[in-house]
Order: structure tokens, then C-alpha cells, then sequence
């Protein structure tokens, strides 16, 4: 008998800790993006928060991976929701050649519309709310972002509502994204023009007071070209907001996307489209996707290791606390998740004044050398390569030389300190990962692999030493730092899943952020399409059998 209880004793102690018991389907499902949200941003940030991020924190909680190695919003978001890496949903990058015409697609534009027409129509799979909305009569699916790709590719095909923000209009929608009907329209231009009518009154504040604990970050940097006070709020956000023309200024909303007020409205529209639509009473259950794009944003203009990015993860916890509490008062079951999109690499100058090894890279001046150094060599009349430096796609009129093309520019690429790796086409689409390999152990050929597609991925896939920044700021506004590697800088991100009453599970083991839409799935009781992420067991006793 001892034996026995021995025995049991021991496989309780290997069963997740919190592993809830079977409870009610929830009646709304909420899914929460913060662009450009790193997993070392959370834990450096962690011991801060008092809001939102707290409570979600005392969730079941995972390290993340976008497991990928085009680490940009498009591909990001497209992960969430699907359950397919990038190279299934077809969004490689924010934008990709068009091989017939040499020119650059945007990942939501849509085929054969006005360029400046958006929707999902490049996404080649369906979300978690499409699942829904097939599964039970009376689901309904609502996305809402400051950023339409992050909207777009978290709503789907099918969503009843998809909303971005636009610069000098408010939320938006398009009739490729969803319905455009005025009893979707309307409320967000009513919701728009009553905020718009509150700014000409008293200009909005941008930044809040700076915490306490962010002030001693505050001090003079220069990026590339750039110099920077480094105070909160930073150099000219006053006086944009204070400015007769904010609303159609494009500096002025510039500094509008880059400060915490900007995730504020996105919330306060998700709270208001929550009520108006009666999420969460319905006959089944909800879908509501909300990306927040502020962190992005910050990022890249400012770094993400000042007091500008300090001032913005608290923002960004009160914001999600005031979200919460909302759902709350809505006194059904709900279930939350939040990750990212992708992560983040602070600029290089902060990281190198730091002791890390990191460098700035000229990526216009990268390309010019190299499509010089391919002409001389290949006697070539013009550029061979368009496109990004991490992923250079052969012009069309030179398809006949493709290989001499790709192996020269191959040789080059490889023998140049800023490379760590590069890989042909070819390379990258023979390098599929096992079935089952941890996502920790991908290969460099097989992160790349996870957001390879051949109508739509360069020719060639540069991997760039880890910690570089790319571009060369010298102007207010240009870019710092950013992301988009294959390292795990910015393949890293939190997974946080809470309903209330979770009993808090901080998990050992990896997760992707293509494991959350199949998770969420089991949680709501219904079938998925095939999904390259798994159901997670920690999170909920629903999974299906495997």
C-alpha cells in the first residue's frame, strides 16, 4: 500500500500544477498583441506591474516563440490566430516582390483593388474566429488594431468587424476586410469624431507623468546621425499634440502612434465596441482580437532601453488593467491570451555603451555594393537584386542567370563581417524541421524555412549578425531599432494565458505562438483546421487526443 501511494504521489507531482478542472466554455475570448512585445522586455518589466500585465502574469504563463525568422507584424500576426507558421498563411514579410513586375506588395494590400484598398485576401488560411463562426450559429469575431495588417490578419476572412486606426480619420474599415455596412461604420466614425471634438477642445496628452523609476533612464543619446534629449516626454511630442493641424499632420500623428496615448484609444474603442456589440452575451461564444501597437512604435523610434519605452510598459499595464476590468463587469466566462507579434533589439549605440556587441549597418548603402559588386563581376548592365537586404529577390529580366546571379551574390554575402549566414532558395526549402524538433533547436535554415514561400521569399535569405540596427537615423522620426532577424531577440515573446480563477502556472517548457489558436480551440469546444501548433495541456484538460 505504501507502494501504491508512493507511486501516485509521484505522477501527481509530474501533472501540471495548474491544470484547471473541465469549467464552461467561455462566452467571450479576448487575444491580446502587443507589437513588439520581447519576452525580455516582459521579464525586465515584470517585477513592475500593478495592472493588467500583473493579473496576466498570474496566469499560465509561457516563454514564446515566433518561431520563424521574419520576425516582422505581418508574418507575426498572421500566427496567432491561424495556427500556421508563415510560410503556410502565406504573409512572408510586411511587404515581398511581385516577381512579375519587380514591385512591392504590402501584405494586406489586395490583388486587382486601389492601391490603397486592405484585406486579407494574401492570407491563404483562416482564424480562430472563422472556426467559430463555423461551428456555432451566433459566434461573432471583432478585430480591432492601431495597425490594419495586425488587424486584418487577426480577424480573418469572416469577422463581422474589422477596425484600424487612420491618421487624420479614426477607426476604419475596409469592405475586403470585412463588412463595411453603416451599422459597422458608423459607430466608429460617431466613436472618432466625439474624441476628435475632445482633442480641439484640450490637446491630448500623450505621454502620462513619467514613473518614478524611469527617470534616472532620462539622458542625452545619439542614434547614427540622430541626437536625442532621451526626456519624457520626448523632443516635440508637446508640441505636436498642442498643434492647430495634429489631426492631419503626419509628424503630429507620427507622435501620436508612438506614445501610450495611441494604445488608450485602441482600448478605449475595444471597451466601447465590447458594449456596443454585447460581446460575451450572445448565443455562443465571441471572438475579440486586439493588437497595441504603441510598443512597436516606441521601439523603433526611441529603443527599448530608455525611459521612453519604461514610461510605455507602464502605460501599457494600466491600459490592459482598465481592458480586464471591463470584461469583468461583464460577469460571464471569459478567457484571455496575450502575446506578440515579434520581439525587439534595442539600438545598437545603447547596447554597445552597454558592453554588447552590436553594430549599425547601412542596409542602402549594403545594397549598392553589393548590386555593384555583382555588375562588375557578372558584366551585368544593371541592378541584379531588388528588394530587402535579408531577403533580396533576382529581377525577372535576369531570370536567365538566376544561379550565377545567386551564387555570386551567395560568395559575397558569405565572406562579409556583417553576415553570420546566408542561404539560397533552395537551401531554405529543403530545410524543413522534423516533426516534433523544440522550436529551441531550430536551425538558422529552418527558422528561415517556417516563413519561406516560393511565390513570395527572396531569392536569397541573409542572416545578419545578431543586435545589428538597421538603417542610419538622422532626421526626428527615422528609425533606431527595430527587429525582423532570426535570432531570439525578436523570435522570443510572452504567452500569458488567464480566466479568472486560473491558478498561476509559471511553465519550464517553450511554447509558439502557433500553439494558442488550437489551445483556444479546445477551450471553446471546436474543431480546428489543420494547425502547425499544438493544443497546449497546461492550459486547459479540452486538449484532443493526439
Amino acid at each position: 500500500m505504501k507502494l501504491v501511494h508512493a507511486l501516485l504521489g509521484a505522477l501527481a507531482a509530474l501533472a501540471p500544477a495548474a491544470l484547471p478542472a473541465a469549467a464552461k466554455p467561455p462566452k467571450l475570448i479576448v487575444a491580446l498583441s502587443v507589437d513588439q512585445y520581447a519576452a525580455a522586455l516582459f521579464d525586465r518589466y515584470r517585477p513592475t506591474y500593478t495592472g493588467g500585465l500583473a493579473r496576466l502574469a498570474r496566469g499560465v504563463t509561457f516563454t514564446g516563440y515566433q518561431s520563424h525568422a521574419a520576425t516582422e507584424t505581418c508574418p507575426g500576426h498572421s500566427t496567432i490566430l491561424t495556427g500556421r507558421h508563415p510560410a503556410a498563411t502565406g504573409i512572408v514579410a510586411n511587404t515581398w516582390i511581385d516577381r512579375r513586375t519587380g514591385t512591392s506588395v504590402y501584405c494586406v494590400s489586395v490583388p486587382g483593388a486601389d492601391k490603397d484598398a486592405r484585406g486579407g485576401q494574401n492570407m491563404r488560411v483562416d482564424t480562430l474566429g472563422d472556426w467559430l463562426k463555423r461551428a456555432q450559429p451566433g459566434a461573432r469575431s471583432v478585430a480591432i488594431s492601431g495597425k490594419d495588417r495586425a488587424a486584418i490578419t487577426m480577424g480573418g476572412h469572416h469577422a463581422d468587424a474589422v477596425y484600424w486606426w487612420g491618421d487624420g480619420e479614426g477607426f476604419v474599415t475596409s469592405s475586403y476586410a470585412g463588412p463595411a455596412t453603416p451599422a459597422v461604420t458608423e459607430p466608429a466614425r460617431a466613436f472618432s469624431q466625439a474624441l476628435f471634438a475632445r482633442w480641439r477642445q484640450t490637446p491630448p496628452k500623450l505621454w502620462p507623468a513619467l514613473p518614478s523609476a524611469c527617470t534616472a533612464l532620462q539622458q542625452p543619446v545619439r542614434f547614427g546621425e540622430l541626437a536625442l534629449s532621451g526626456n519624457v516626454p520626448p523632443d516635440g511630442a508637446k508640441e505636436a499634440a498642442s498643434g492647430p493641424d495634429f489631426l492631419t499632420n503626419r509628424v503630429s500623428q507620427a507622435q501620436l502612434r508612438a506614445s501610450p496615448l495611441f494604445d488608450t484609444i485602441v482600448a478605449d474603442f475595444a471597451i466601447d465596441t465590447i458594449g456596443r456589440l454585447r460581446l460575451g452575451r450572445g448565443p455562443a461564444t465571441d471572438m475579440l482580437a486586439v493588437s497595441l501597437s504603441a510598443t512597436d512604435y516606441v521601439g523603433h523610434r526611441y529603443g527599448g532601453g530608455g525611459p521612453e519605452m519604461c514610461g510605455q510598459m507602464a502605460a501599457l499595464d494600466a491600459t490592459v488593467g482598465r481592458l480586464l476590468k471591463r470584461l469583468d463587469r461583464l460577469h460571464v466566462p471569459y478567457q484571455v491570451v496575450l502575446t506578440a507579434d515579434h520581439g525587439g533589439t534595442d539600438a545598437a549605440e545603447r547596447q554597445a555603451a552597454n558592453g554588447i556587441d552590436a553594430k549599425r549597418l547601412d542596409t542602402a548603402a549594403f545594397m549598392r555594393e553589393l548590386n555593384g559588386t555583382l555588375r562588375r563581376q557578372l558584366g551585368l548592365s544593371i541592378d541584379p537584386l531588388i528588394g530587402d537586404a535579408d531577403q533580396p529577390v533576382i529581377v525577372a529580366s535576369l531570370a536567365g542567370q538566376r544561379a550565377r546571379i545567386r551564387d555570386a551574390a551567395l560568395a559575397w554575402l558569405r565572406q562579409r563581417p556583417e553576415v553570420e549566414a546566408a542561404f539560397s532558395a533552395e537551401e531554405v526549402a529543403a530545410a524543413v524541421p522534423p516533426p516534433g524538433k523544440p522550436v529551441t533547436e531550430l536551425t538558422l535554415p529552418e527558422r528561415f524555412n517556417e516563413s519561406y514561400d516560393p511565390e513570395r521569399s527572396g531569392d536569397i535569405q541573409v542572416a545578419f549578425h545578431p543586435n545589428t540596427s538597421f538603417g542610419v537615423p538622422r532626421k526626428p522620426g527615422d528609425t533606431v531599432a527595430g527587429h525582423g532577424s532570426p535570432w531570439d531577440s525578436d523570435r522570443r515573446v510572452p504567452i500569458l494565458f488567464w480566466r479568472p480563477g486560473v491558478r498561476p502556472d509559471a511553465r519550464t517548457e517553450p511554447a509558439e505562438t502557433v500553439d494558442i489558436a488550437p489551445t483556444l480551440a479546445a477551450i471553446a469546444g471546436v474543431p480546428t483546421d489543420t494547425t502547425d501548433g499544438r493544443c497546449l495541456p497546461a492550459v486547459t484538460d479540452r486538449c484532443p487526443a493526439r
